[in-house]
């Protein structure tokens, strides 16, 4: 069976995306077995990280201006703060260990959603220095 070059690219896809996972979920893995950190936290940290590391690399594809990449980065940052936060909340809460952190972290992702474009357009309303990024 021969593959068409669009079929091709599907693949290629498929495996970068695949390996990337398995290198995320194997650094999560070290993460929690070699310090202190909950699963919860190192995913969080780790999952930021890889993110922040494909808005740098659509930086240096030209794709976005370096200040839409500190900004897309504050907010995976602070959305990774606010989800590991809850989960880390709805643990202390809900007895059961498995679904504790899944909607803890889903709720307070949530409601960052909620607030996070009236926010935005809060900060964009103050008055700004000319400086670039």
């Amino acid at each position: 069976m021969k593959l068409n070059d669009t079929q091709k690219i599907t693949l290629r896809d498929a495996a970068l995306d695949a390996g990337r996972e398995a290198a995320r979920g194997a650094t999560i893995y070290a993460a929690v077995n070699l310090t202190q950190l909950s699963r919860t936290v190192a995913a969080a940290v780790i999952s930021s990280v890889f993110r922040i590391g494909d808005e740098v690399r659509r930086f240096r594809d030209g794709e976005i201006s370096g200040a839409a990449c500190v900004e897309a980065a504050g907010d995976i940052c602070l959305s990774a703060f606010i989800g590991a936060a809850c989960a880390e909340l709805a643990a202390k809460r809900i007895k059961n260990p498995t679904l504790a952190p899944i909607l803890g972290s889903a709720g307070g992702v949530f409601l960052y959603e909620l607030v996070r474009a009236p926010m935005k357009r809060a900060v964009d309303a103050l008055p700004h220095g000319d400086a670039k990024i």
